[in-house]
């Protein structure tokens, strides 16, 4: 892998569910940080829920150059590594009955494992920075405004059934946006889901 990070040039999507073993992963996501970044390049690190919980999340989330650049997403996803758009890796993960590891180079391909996996990125959310900030972290104001957005409530009608004005209505939201660290609606909802606060 590292023989791979040093042919970047631009940019790498590193998409990881389930690694072969997580100390390989470990030294790649240190290597792709402090190498791939420190150049310039752009790295996104996707992740499962599983596998950001089999470490220890500090390190990366203190890490003001990776956090930005990480996203979680509970969909079903293929452990990739993509390498500005002309080379995609795909390889087995812990567990796999059969191990494999898969060199792409055909560039539709790669241009559809590539979209796949910049669109799954783009719709996870950030991985939660704050200690306690499961459902313990938001009050029954928060998590009615997060059943409102769920519910696809327009905000007028929304407003009217928390019992506030539309523009403190459009304040919670947005207090919500900056609490979960995303910059849409959609991106709050996927956020709240993945963090059990829906429902």
């Amino acid at each position: 892998m590292r023989q791979l990070l040093q042919r970047v040039r631009s940019e790498a999507v590193v998409a990881v569910s389930s690694p072969m073993r997580l100390e390989d992963h470990r030294a790649l996501g240190h290597l792709a940080v402090r190498e791939l970044t420190g150049t310039g390049k752009r790295i996104r690190l996707l992740y499962s829920p599983d596998f950001l919980e089999s470490r220890d999340r500090r390190p990366l989330l203190e890490d003001s150059t990776l956090g930005p650049r990480i996203r979680v997403s509970s969909h079903d996803f293929q452990n990739t590594f993509i390498i500005d758009r002309h080379a995609a890796v795909l390889w087995s993960g812990a567990g796999a009955k059969q191990r494999y590891l898969v060199m792409v180079r055909d560039p539709a391909l790669i241009g559809a494992i590539h979209q796949f996996a910049a669109m799954t990125w783009e719709s996870a959310a950030r991985p939660a920075s704050r200690p306690g900030f499961g459902r313990a972290g938001f009050d029954e104001r928060d998590l009615a405004v997060l059943d409102a957005l769920n519910s696809g409530l327009k905000d007028e009608v929304a407003a009217r059934r928390l019992g506030v004005s539309l523009r403190t209505y459009r304040r919670y939201v947005a207090e919500l946006m900056v609490r979960l660290e995303v910059s849409t609606r959609f991106q709050v909802g996927v956020c709240a889901a993945q963090l059990g606060l829906l429902g």
